[in-house]
């Protein structure tokens, strides 16, 4: 309670207030007594003190002292029985309280300390069981409304009618969720910028009251803004309340009845996420046993689909998303999968993919798979999704994962896989977009979009031992290496535009610019020298995959 309010219960009827009349509406929670010189030790912020000054009789500074210390502590104000042992406050001692804005109260001696500690205190504790008594009963109201199977919004409604206030519900980054009916129009309009930023930045460990600008407080009478966060597992939002309370009494009122409508909501919230979390884990059930394999048969997967819109569709199309691990070096794996904070994190990023995916004016749904965030895009027959240099899907990918770095701090790359024309074929899209991804990281880069490439011939030596392939190159052409200087390359530049020609000697000999005989006696050279017929198909696949193997020889 107000100091103002304990001051004027009547057993301090004759009691003056000489000095910090601005500090009168401090709060009260406790009263002591203290006649020690040690006395500051010993008290405690909102706390009232009741002295005689006898312990200072003698020393008029140590009031002056105490005064300013207490004002540090956080005291509700100083209470002294002057006429017995003070005959008045010093001057000195009255200016620093006026100028620490801390009260100090002349009591008269009609009353004892002791009575009028205990006639406060017992005060201040009804009020408290006052208080106690409407929390419950509030939380009770509270608890009914969502248990008849009423909403949100009707908790708020009647928070708004209980504590006549206006009041409205935001989310995380303060964007409006729900107002109340009294929560008009023009009032939202009118609320000052201030109000958002100072919502963005409240801990959700604690509420906090905020004092409203001069000017919207003179145009709506509203003085105050009360911020409650509501918080499940992570920070879902806040509940808002414009007071134009001067009773701190009626304003503790207000933040209890708040208080109880932050926990029914968080608790329905909570009620709300475990459904949703139930529903997304059968969906990413589906879609695993679905890539994986595990669905066998037609019937079985038009059952399980139909669930997701993912049926009669022309084209289908895998886009997987990843946040990009090298931003998480300095932390280990093992923690990031065990802790509750990445859990919450990773919730964060789906719900973020699944909004900005939104703007793309696509048909999807969304399920993850270990570490992967997967779209399944159910296009028209006229949507292309083709990479080049028209291509505005992969240009509105491009932009999203821009979006989500600066914007978000989440820093994610995408694979994309190729369209497919029946549902059964998206497994082998979703493996494409997998392999996309990857094929990006190898690369080393990062925030990309990568589409996926068939493998040439290239790509799949490149999958071979660098040993094995200097093996396989050097038993094919034999005792042709080890021939020096010209009639080396001769021999193989020959043999190399022969099968590159189809086995065509005049083609062969008007390429290499020399006479058709020349090309007859070069080849036979090379038979001789290898022990292979150079026209055996056999041999010529043989021959054909060596040459391929020069360029990744020379890369090195």
């Amino acid at each position: 309670m107000l100091l103002k309010e304990l001051v004027s219960l009547p057993i301090y009827a004759n009691a003056k207030v000489v000095a910090g009349m601005d500090g009168m509406t401090n709060s009260v929670q406790s009263v002591n007594i203290m006649d020690a010189p040690d006395i500051i030790h010993y008290l405690k912020p909102q706390e009232l003190l009741l002295t005689t000054g006898y312990a200072m009789k003698d020393h008029p500074e140590a009031l002056l002292s105490l005064v300013t210390n207490m004002a540090k502590v956080g005291c509700a104000g100083l209470a002294i029985k002057t006429k017995r042992f003070l005959q008045e406050v010093p001057a000195d001692v009255l200016q620093c309280a006026e100028k620490l804005q801390f009260p100090i109260i002349e009591l008269s001696l009609d009353q004892s300390l002791g009575d009028i500690a205990n006639y406060s205190l017992s005060h201040i504790l009804e009020k408290r069981t006052d208080e106690l008594n409407y929390a419950l009963t509030t939380h009770k109201q509270f608890s009914q409304m969502i248990m008849q199977g009423k909403s949100t919004e009707d908790v708020i409604e009647a928070l708004s009618i209980l504590i006549a206030s206006p009041v409205m519900l935001m989310n995380q980054h303060a964007g409006l969720l729900f107002r109340s009916s009294s929560m008009t129009e023009s009032l939202y309009g009118a609320l000052p910028p201030e109000l958002y930023a100072k919502a963005a930045a409240v801990s959700p460990h604690g509420s906090f009251t905020m004092e409203l600008p001069q000017a919207f407080a003179a145009s709506t009478s509203y003085f105050t803004a009360e911020l409650h966060p509501i918080v499940t597992f992570q920070l879902e939002g806040f509940l808002l309340a414009l007071t134009s309370d001067s009773d701190q009494q009626l304003s503790n009122l207000t933040k209890h009845a708040m208080e109880q409508a932050v926990n029914v909501i968080g608790l329905e919230l909570m009620k709300r996420q475990a459904v949703k979390e139930r529903s997304r884990r059968y969906k990413n059930e589906f879609f695993s046993d679905f890539v994986d394999g595990l669905i066998t048969s037609e019937q079985e997967l038009l059952h399980r689909s139909k669930n997701y819109d993912l049926l009669n569709h022309p084209v289908y199309v895998s886009v997987v998303a990843k946040r990009d691990t090298s931003f998480d070096l300095l932390r280990p794996s093992s923690a990031l999968e065990t802790d509750g904070r990445f859990i919450s994190e990773r919730d964060r990023h789906y719900n973020l993919l699944k909004s900005e995916f939104s703007k793309l004016d696509l048909r999807f749904v969304l399920f993850t798979k270990n570490d992967y965030f997967c779209f399944l895009i159910a296009l028209h027959a006229s949507q292309d999704v083709a990479e080049g240099k028209e291509s505005k899907f992969l240009e509105q990918l491009k932009q999203m994962v821009s979006s989500l770095s600066m914007v978000h701090n989440i820093p994610i790359s995408i694979g994309i896989g190729n369209p497919v024309s029946k549902l059964s074929d998206v497994p082998l899209s979703y493996k494409e977009a997998i392999e996309a991804l990857q094929t990006g990281y190898d690369a080393r880069k990062k925030q990309f979009v990568q589409p996926y490439h068939a493998k040439n011939f290239s790509n799949l030596l490149r999958m071979i031992p660098k040993e094995e392939l200097k093996e396989y190159y050097e038993e094919t052409f034999k005792d042709l290496l080890s021939i020096e200087g010209k009639e080396r390359s001769d021999l193989l530049k020959t043999l190399s535009t022969f099968y590159d020609t189809h086995c065509q000697l005049a083609e062969t000999a008007k390429q290499l610019f020399v006479h058709r005989n020349t090309v007859t006696y070069r080849l036979e050279k090379c038979e001789r020298l290898t022990g292979r017929d150079l026209r055996d198909p056999v041999e010529s696949l043989r021959f054909r995959t060596a040459f391929s193997m020069e360029s990744l020889f020379a890369a090195e």
